[in-house]
């Protein structure tokens, strides 16, 4: 029996990958407590090498604790509109389940789908801020050499949908997996 590793992009990432950094974090906090206690069990005194060794190891243990935090604020995404989008996607490659994080803002969004120079998102999230994400999407692409790509977020599904279906009828585009990766790259 072989466990099934989601990829981001999937629906059920963010999820599963949560689970994981907890579990990460977990190990790695437990390390460092069992370093700290044999150290000091060994020696009977905190002043030893391994108490050392065991403050150091705090430190991938926090930098991991502060994903797990991070996967927490991340809100859940309905599972219809995954699949009510994955219906009418065709062959236009999209990726599901994104949570995009900038200095200033974070924007929860369901779907990006891409085809030639246009990429399309739906948030279900009344609170995301299209207007600020297509922002951040133009000055990320830019930032890694991608011009000329039309980038619009939408709020409502029935418009997304129509826009995603009007995709299908377009050129595909050479760039297209590489703006999937790099979306993939700047969101948890």
């Amino acid at each position: 029996m072989s466990i099934q590793r989601l990829k981001k992009g999937e629906f059920d990432y963010p999820p599963y990958e949560r689970k994981r950094v907890m579990i990460r974090t977990a190990a790695y906090f437990l390390i460092s407590a069992a370093v700290f206690l044999l150290g000091y069990l060994s020696t009977g005194k905190k002043d030893n090498l391994l108490t050392i060794v065991a403050v150091l190891g705090l430190l991938p243990s926090s930098k991991s604790l502060v994903s797990v935090v991070m996967y927490f604020k991340i809100p859940k995404f309905s599972q219809t509109a995954c699949q009510e989008i994955a219906e009418h996607a065709g062959d236009v490659a999209v990726v599901y389940s994104m949570y995009l994080t900038s200095y200033r803002i974070n924007f929860p969004v369901n779907c990006f789908a891409v085809r030639g120079n246009n990429l399309i998102g739906y948030t279900e999230f009344a609170n995301c801020n299209a207007a600020a994400c297509e922002e951040h999407i133009q000055a990320i692409l830019k930032q890694n050499s991608i011009k000329s790509v039309t980038i619009k977020i939408f709020h409502e599904k029935a418009r997304f949908v129509e826009r995603l279906v009007q995709l299908q009828a377009l050129e595909h585009g050479r760039k297209e997996t590489e703006i999937l990766t790099l979306l993939c790259d700047i969101s948890l």
